[in-house]
């Protein structure tokens, strides 16, 4: 009998094994794919296609003139580049379309192969520059992330630009609207720009200002350099200003960029004149501002370029 039982009671066991739900493995992250639908007013020339602070995704602009569109970043890669497009062209009917990006991080840039050979891209001479020495790394690093970004970054190719700017270019698209693109890095890329629309105080500031902490992730800046890019964009003084990540704001975001800076180049310095080095001030420095600036490598990084600088 003991047999038996012994049977019965591994069969019992394993019934109840199989009855007990089995997890379903972890999901895929899903793509970052813009939402058109979402497409938002943001004042009488400028619509906007929100992030919803999806990482992965950024804020797209359509500045619309009487005579001209121009399209603001691209999303990532060419799937997401072709919603934008469809977008534009409803905007402009018929009229030509400019297309400029923000930076060249793939959610920005490297959706712009899917618009026609007949639209014209802008770049500044820093941003064609940035392409050629770093973009297929940048490209790597990006498709890194997900099997869902490598596969919207499969064949994915910077564009090459139509027109090129070394300083700021001014572009009319008829009826009243004008619009000033400026070069403005090394901040967070080497090629960052901006886009100021004058008739409607409104700023495209890339991520040069927004409510997440900056990443100063470009070798060639440092604090003062970030700090005389926000003075230029604090002088316009916009009413509206639409980062690249996160949600439409106002001057201040750049106020309170300028204020982090600050806080972290003088206590930074400080540590510094005391004989600390560098990663000892980070951890410093760190501990004293991490209640509200949660992003812990932000702030190193932040920490890092003030002490080099």
């Amino acid at each position: 009998m003991k047999p038996v039982l012994a049977l019965l009671t591994a069969l019992c066991l394993a019934s109840a094994a199989m009855a007990q739900p089995v997890a379903p493995p972890p999901a895929a992250p899903a793509a970052p794919m813009v939402k058109p639908e979402g497409l938002r007013i943001i004042s009488s020339h400028v619509r906007v296609i929100p992030d919803n602070s999806v990482p992965g995704v950024s804020n797209i602009g359509f500045v619309v003139g009487a005579n001209a569109v121009l399209v603001i970043d691209t999303g990532m890669g060419p799937p997401n580049g072709a919603l934008v497009y469809a977008v534009a062209e409803k905007f402009a009917a018929g009229k030509p379309i400019f297309l400029v990006t923000t930076h060249i991080h793939p959610e920005h840039d490297l959706g712009a192969q899917a618009f026609p050979a007949t639209i014209k891209m802008i770049r500044t001479r820093a941003q064609v520059a940035e392409i050629q020495t770093q973009g297929l790394a940048v490209v790597r690093a990006f498709a890194a992330r997900s099997p869902a970004i490598a596969q919207l970054l499969e064949g994915a190719q910077y564009r090459t630009a139509d027109i090129v700017f070394d300083q700021s270019y001014e572009l009319d698209l008829g009826g009243g609207v004008k619009v000033r693109l400026m070069a403005m890095g090394p901040n967070h890329t080497a090629g960052d720009t901006v886009i100021w629309v004058p008739g409607d105080r409104l700023l495209f500031s890339g991520d040069l200002a927004m409510r997440a902490q900056p990443a100063l992730m470009s070798q060639g800046t440092t604090i003062a350099q970030w700090l005389d890019s926000l003075a230029r964009l604090e002088a316009l003084a916009p009413q509206f200003v639409v980062p690249s990540h996160g949600p439409v704001g106002d001057i201040g975001f750049i106020r309170g960029y300028r204020g982090y800076l600050e806080e972290v180049s003088t206590r930074t310095l400080a540590a510094r004149s005391e004989g600390l080095d560098v990663t000892a001030t980070v951890a410093l420095v760190s501990e004293a501002m991490k209640d509200r600036y949660p992003d812990a490598n932000r702030l190193a990084g932040a920490v890092r370029v003030a002490f080099g600088s």
